[in-house]
């Protein structure tokens, strides 16, 4: 350990800031990544109250640690490699830019992801969807279809009141919901005759 300080404070000082910012904010990442694979609390906050969903905004704890983790080392390797501290410091500031884009687009991705189970199937009602998986006929089983819920194509639990299979790929529309994640569907077909049934009067009301 001695050793390791001794080296560094023989360092130049832009040198010495560059390597110290980079191997500070590689700490604090690593012990973020280390508290968060053993199953403890996130330990990152957004110090601006910036990102939807949690710490995931530019001024979050992780994005500014991204940033000067690129900047420290580009910075540090900029030096060792015979470029002045104006050079060193530009790459610095290019590559951290960089790495803290391609951080907020990771996180923005992944709390896509996230946003999953905060859909409401209820909007999915009256919407004309495909059967992806067989829905079996009265409430006997459960199959699957493609819809668009909230301006996204989901996969969804799907039931029907039919006296027949319905099957792969068949057009449906969303009746109404059966639970949280279950809906009920109708044929378009199904619906069509049930439309030419009903008289004049009733369809008016």
């Amino acid at each position: 350990m001695n050793a390791l300080w001794e080296f560094y404070i023989n360092y130049e000082p832009a040198m010495r800031t560059f390597v110290g910012i980079g191997a500070v904010s590689s700490l604090v990442l690593f012990i973020q990544m280390i508290v968060i694979l053993i199953g403890g609390s996130d330990l990152d906050f957004d110090l601006g109250e910036v990102g939807e969903g949690g710490a995931t905004g530019i001024f979050s704890i992780r994005s500014i640690g991204s940033f000067f983790t690129g900047f420290g080392w580009t910075g540090a390797m900029f030096l060792q490699n015979g470029h002045s501290v104006g050079v060193a410091t530009l790459a610095a500031t290019l590559v951290g830019s960089l790495i803290l884009a391609g951080f907020l687009g990771l996180m923005s991705w992944l709390h896509s992801f996230k946003s999953d189970g905060t859909v409401n199937y209820k909007n999915a009602v009256g919407n004309v969807g495909s059967v992806y998986i067989p829905i079996p006929p009265k409430r006997k089983g459960m199959g699957q279809i493609q819809v668009e819920v909230q301006g996204r194509l989901s996969v969804v639990n799907a039931v029907s009141d039919s006296e027949e299979k319905i099957e792969n790929r068949t057009a449906v529309r969303v009746d109404s919901l059966v639970d949280s994640r279950t809906l009920l569907v109708v044929t378009l077909e199904e619906e069509a005759s049930k439309e030419k049934e009903l008289s004049p009067t009733e369809l008016q009301e």
